[in-house]
């Protein structure tokens, strides 16, 4: 598999972008407005796992391709169409430098299980005030279905 095969593959194992009449399905109502604000989180939470999957099972000189590969894709497909909330793409870049620092902090550091890091991620949504707390619970069902962390690894190891 290339680089562009792998960073397609993982393409179409990301759960696409939430909408408000997702979220919905859910039991949380929220403007359009704050469900791109979850489906920004979700997908730094989803690209913390996937990156975190690369570094455990691809060789170090395919990871710079794949991570190329992939960010591009949800930079054309996603990002510029305005599903991930606002703001510049560099701007994100950066925003998802300091998740991953935190999530992996609380992996490598803390212990924390995936769960545990959803956890983190349902407050961080709670904390921009996109969903409120009461739907708490409802949101962490929702990142079970939408950072399927265990997919990625899984993945590599069918391709590998």
């Amino acid at each position: 598999m290339t680089p562009a095969q792998a960073a397609a593959a993982l393409i179409e194992t990301m759960p696409q972008p939430v909408s408000a009449a997702q979220l919905e399905q859910y039991g949380i109502e929220v403007p359009e407005s704050s469900a791109r604000q979850v489906a920004r989180e979700i997908l730094s939470l989803n690209l913390y796992w996937i990156l975190a999957a690369i570094d455990a099972h691809i060789p170090f000189k395919y990871r710079t391709a794949i991570e190329e590969a992939l960010f591009e894709s949800i930079k054309t497909g996603w990002w510029e169409s305005g599903r991930i909330g606002t703001g510049t793409w560099e701007e994100y870049q950066k925003e998802l430098d300091g998740r991953r620092a935190e999530y992996r902090r609380l992996v490598d550091q803390e212990g924390m299980s995936h769960m545990a890091v959803s956890a983190e991620a349902a407050s961080l949504i709670e904390d921009h005030g996109s969903v409120p707390s009461k739907d708490r619970e409802k949101l962490l069902v929702l990142l079970i279905d939408y950072a399927p962390a265990a997919q990625y690894g899984k993945l590599f190891d069918e391709v590998g």
